[in-house]
């Protein structure tokens, strides 16, 4: 087949273990919603992608990347799978030091505070700014549609500058509203996956 028509990516040999663990819904998630060939060549350490006849458009080449790209960076499947349903989802990412220069022990408050206690703040922001995120180490993941990953931002920029977490709150409240009935909602894409599935 044409080279056009495959993509490949290299996988880190400390994700494979973990690839391998959940192989079986990557696959599905291609194959059902890419409608594309995939396999993974342990030799080179390497998933393959490829379009086939029953590939309707050959951009889920790409954008099966990105879903395995998301996977690797450890989003779970089910969140990355938004990539392959919906053109507009996307990663994102950037470093706290983008926003604010600090030392050790700052930068670990500042961390502290986008997390907030057993994880509510990030869980606030998730829910409101409808896009997943991931902190690893001083670098922030972000999934979701353009809009949706700069409300996050935001957010997560203003904590990190020292804003009162309730002021936080109540700003993605008033922002909530306004997003009620707009499309961009990671959760409500997994509401309908969920739904076609059962």
């Amino acid at each position: 087949m044409d080279e056009i028509n495959i993509r490949s990516l290299e996988i880190p040999i400390h994700k494979i273990k973990k690839l391998k663990s959940i192989w079986t819904d990557i696959y599905t998630a291609i194959v059902e919603y890419g409608e594309l060939q995939i396999r993974f060549d342990l030799k080179r350490k390497s998933v393959d992608l490829r379009a086939c006849e029953k590939t309707k458009d050959i951009g889920f080449l790409d954008r099966g990347i990105e879903f395995l790209k998301a996977v690797l960076a450890g989003f779970k499947v089910e969140d990355s799978i938004a990539i392959l349903k919906y053109k507009d989802v996307f990663m994102d990412k950037f470093d706290i030091s983008e926003i604010r220069k600090m030392k050790s022990n700052h930068l670990q408050r500042a961390i502290g505070r986008v997390i907030g206690r057993n994880g509510k703040t990030k869980e606030v922001i998730e829910n409101t700014s409808r896009c997943k995120f991931l902190l690893q180490d001083q670098t922030i993941t972000l999934l979701g549609v353009t809009e949706n990953i700069n409300i996050a931002k935001d957010a997560i920029g203003r904590l990190i500058q020292g804003a009162e977490t309730g002021t936080i709150f109540n700003r993605l409240s008033a922002i909530s509203t306004k997003l009620k009935n707009k499309y961009g909602s990671i959760q409500t894409i997994y509401e309908n996956l969920k739904t076609e599935n059962e």
